[in-house]
């Protein structure tokens, strides 16, 4: 009986709860029920439409979830860090069917949505895990859909070699989280991560302390790091990210950018939330996780400085801004936490933009190459004016969101260097803002071919830019604009949401 209490899930917490889950979760079956029954003629619409409503009544149901930390089991946890981060998932789920309905995807929609699904639904309980193996599990959802999608096109053989790279990083990043899971549960003596305000079960986290006076426990949680860091392409996990962005269609590494990192980002937080609370080895961790930042902000903006394919470039600067995020992590305490889920949010807003107008632009040339983008200041004004928007605020400078994203995070590195007395903080700060000097240098490749480009090289052709595009564009690159000025109140929302991470 007393197992039964404990394992059999509560029905009521799952439709108030994690209603949005349950809602894409059984949109999936009725796709393909939908597939089967709607005819030749309709089924892609019939998917399209099934999906995107599945989509979009989950980011609602999602946006009014209750996040009080309401325990499904000991398994997932329904947090504010949680209600975060499904939030940033789904809505990333909408813009990338957007893209797929936009004529992205010609061909077999139905399974383009199915995947699609499956991928935010996986994400969706990555930020929610709260057991070893429940995150494991819900991973491999996210991961699996995610290589199936990446290789959507296969008659491109970049689309074919993105998913068959993705698949292999994957495989090996997953073996050896998985290896080291087994070793953080051996000595905990458990695989529930945290227990939550007024439990008194065993957890990682309660047991941290004893666990950590082996130094074998170090190399435990190194090892699940490592495939964490994969997810978010962290170096030296980063190798995948630009071939397979490359490859894949560009709604999917929209997608890959913002949810598969989302997810990702929040399963590090609630980590090494729970292995740095015995205290011994938190200043080793620290360390460990601000290196590791710092190599993969300054291998990302190097290496997109010599990039001349869009999406290549699109793909090193979201490993520079994993670096970024990390910096956050390291801190390890509650305005870290905070920095984190702020720059996640406005995070969505600029590189979702980006990446839609990257597709944008491929879908009415032909082509990725920067050069495709010259004369679009005088063809397509409003065009290139959001464009300039998202890519300055990517770049960190004001008045566009990623200004107070980027203040916030450092302040951290900076304020915690202060209070440690740590040099290695306080240079890995500096390190941090060079490096936003440093993505000057490919970013404003897009506004010279833009705006500083010779007259008589601008195409002839005309730019369409309306309907369901401008309104798209319009509606990510707002945000951007007002929250580099008006920031404060979705900084207290933030806190919020991230309240209890540390």
């Amino acid at each position: 009986m007393l197992l039964a209490q404990s394992w059999i899930p509560d029905l009521s917490a799952i439709f108030t709860q994690f209603a949005a889950e349950a809602v894409l979760c059984l949109a999936i079956p009725v796709i393909i029920l939908a597939d089967v029954f709607a005819g030749p003629a309709r089924r892609e619409k019939v998917a399209g439409l099934i999906g995107m409503g599945a989509l979009v009544l989950a980011f609602v149901l999602a946006l009014i979830q209750p996040a009080d930390g309401v325990m499904l089991t000991k398994l997932l946890r329904a947090d504010g860090l949680a209600k975060a981060f499904r939030l940033i998932a789904i809505a990333t789920g909408v813009i990338a069917a957007v893209g797929a309905m936009r004529g992205e995807i010609t061909k077999a929609r139905t399974e383009f949505y199915v995947c699609l699904l499956g991928a935010v639904v996986g994400a969706c309980l990555t930020a929610a895990a709260n057991d070893l193996a429940m995150l494991y599990l819900a991973i491999e959802t996210l991961s699996i859909a995610g290589y199936l999608l990446a290789g959507f096109r296969k008659d491109n053989a970049k689309s074919a070699e993105a998913a068959m790279k993705y698949v292999i990083f994957g495989a090996i990043a997953s073996a050896i989280m998985l290896y080291g899971m087994t070793l953080v549960y051996g000595f905990a003596g458990t695989s529930t991560i945290a227990t939550p305000e007024g439990m008194t079960y065993a957890s990682i986290a309660s047991e941290a302390a004893t666990a950590a006076m082996s130094p074998a426990f170090l190399i435990a949680v190194v090892l699940v790091f490592a495939g964490l860091a994969y997810k978010i392409a962290a170096a030296p996990f980063q190798f995948w990210c630009p071939d397979v962005y490359e490859g894949a269609p560009t709604s999917v590494a929209a997608f890959l950018a913002v949810a598969s990192k989302g997810a990702g980002f929040a399963v590090i937080l609630r980590f090494f939330s729970a292995v740095t609370s015995g205290g011994d080895m938190t200043e080793t961790l620290q360390a460990v996780l601000l290196i590791v930042a710092l190599v993969t902000m300054t291998i990302g903006n190097l290496a997109a400085l010599r990039q001349n394919n869009a999406k290549r470039l699109l793909a090193y600067s979201a490993i520079a801004h994993a670096g970024y995020l990390l910096v956050g992590v390291a801190v390890t305490n509650q305005a870290g936490a905070t920095a984190v889920v702020f720059y996640m949010m406005v995070y969505l807003f600029m590189t979702l933009g980006a990446f839609y107008m990257v597709g944008i632009v491929e879908r009415q040339t032909g082509r990725t190459d920067i050069d495709a983008y010259t004369g679009l200041g005088f063809r397509a004004p409003m065009f290139a004016a959001c464009l300039a928007i998202c890519l300055i605020s990517l770049t960190g400078l004001p008045p566009t969101a990623g200004f107070p994203g980027k203040f916030f995070l450092f302040q951290q590195v900076f304020a915690h260097a202060g209070e440690q007395q740590s040099s290695l903080f306080f240079w890995g700060g500096v390190i941090g803002l060079l490096n936003g000097v440093i993505s000057l240098g490919y970013y404003t490749r897009f506004l010279k071919v833009m705006y500083l480009c010779d007259r008589d090289q601008i195409p002839t052709g005309s730019f369409a830019f309306g309907g369901i595009d401008r309104g798209m564009v319009l509606m990510l690159t707002a945000p951007v604009l007002v929250l580099g000025i008006a920031f404060q109140g979705l900084r207290e929302l933030a806190d919020t949401l991230a309240k209890g991470i540390f």
